[in-house]
């Protein structure tokens, strides 16, 4: 190999391994966006939960009770609905940011698979010539 063989291989080397980076930040990233939603989704379900049983309990007739009942269950679903539409959305966009990681990982790939042919024959013209 080379001293160019060599430059080029280490220089993919080191590009390849920011795109190996970039995929573990994205991956970690992602994995805590959702731990932290699901950690507020559980806290607010609770507290909401709570409180919904505080009035409840408070009541003071049975109408005020099933009132208390389906206003909790709506603060339950309107959390429930908020959650999966955001973590539907950060998909969409982890999804996005996945397809660009990979799409330059293709397009390293090419870039260099060309330069390293190029470089290929360029050394068998080189040694050719000294042959001849």
């Amino acid at each position: 190999m080379t001293t160019n063989g060599i430059e080029l291989f280490n220089e993919y080397n080191s590009k390849a391994m920011e795109t190996l980076r970039a995929f573990g930040d994205l991956s970690v990233s992602n994995v805590q966006w959702f731990i932290d939603k699901q950690v507020q989704l559980n806290s607010t379900l609770m507290q909401a939960g709570v409180e919904g049983q505080k009035e409840i309990a408070a009541a003071k007739t049975p109408t005020d009770a099933a009132q208390s009942a389906t206003k909790l269950m709506q603060t339950w679903a309107d959390s429930l609905t908020g959650f999966v539409k955001e973590s539907s959305e950060k998909t969409v966009a982890a999804r996005d940011e996945l397809k660009a990681v990979i799409d330059g990982a293709v397009k390293l790939n090419s870039e260099y698979a060309s330069m390293a042919y190029e470089a290929g024959v360029a050394e068998v013209k080189k040694t050719a010539k000294k042959a001849a």
